[in-house]
């Protein structure tokens, strides 16, 4: 009933081969994984900011180009009205061409509007971050000015204006009119 059972162990070798590192190591290691959290952090932030200025430069671009449509389905509906407008008042030849002659001015006003863009206000410690993915994505419709407080980032919308002299297409209109009421 005695028996006895002996285990032995063969691992003696692994335990005593274990690395050791010095302090420096670990700190090196260390230092180098921080750096590379780092890198990767402004890597995902920069990668996001660029994701989202040129969603913002795609979304300029339908813009402008639903506006243009919008413009020129805003002046063709507009022939009917002028020509209801001008019906009695003067003789069919003149009407037509007071017609044409304010809808192409209407178009030219139309395509005089200025573009939309974007201006964003930073302070100098993020300017050169923004400056940089720009330059990378080659967005001219956003403008960057460093101006802002330190930590302080604003967008700002711009454009969309017509700028007309109203006297000046008055008076066109009016020479316009007393041409055409003379020659028929």
């Amino acid at each position: 009933m005695g028996t006895i059972l002996q285990l032995e162990r063969f691992d003696h070798d692994a335990l005593s081969a274990a690395p050791v590192f010095r302090q420096a190591e670990l700190d090196a290691a260390f230092a180098d994984g921080v750096a590379e959290g780092l890198h990767r952090a402004e890597t995902q932030q920069s990668d996001r900011l660029c994701e989202v200025l040129a969603g913002l430069a795609t979304s300029l671009e339908t813009g402008r180009a639903q506006r243009g449509q919008s413009q020129a389905a805003q002046i063709r509906a507009l022939a009917p009205l002028l020509d209801a407008l001008f019906d009695q008042v003067i003789p069919m030849m003149a009407r037509i061409r007071l017609r044409d002659a304010l809808l192409a001015q209407l178009e030219k006003l139309a395509g005089a509007v200025s573009p939309l863009g974007v201006k964003i206000r930073c302070g100098p410690d993020t300017a050169g971050f923004l400056s940089a993915n720009l330059a990378r994505l080659g967005l001219s419709a956003v403008q960057i000015d460093d101006t802002a407080a330190e930590g302080c980032v604003e967008a700002e919308l711009a454009g969309g204006e017509i700028v007309w002299d109203e006297a000046a297409l008055a008076a066109q209109l009016r020479r316009l009119i007393e041409e055409m009421m003379e020659t028929d």
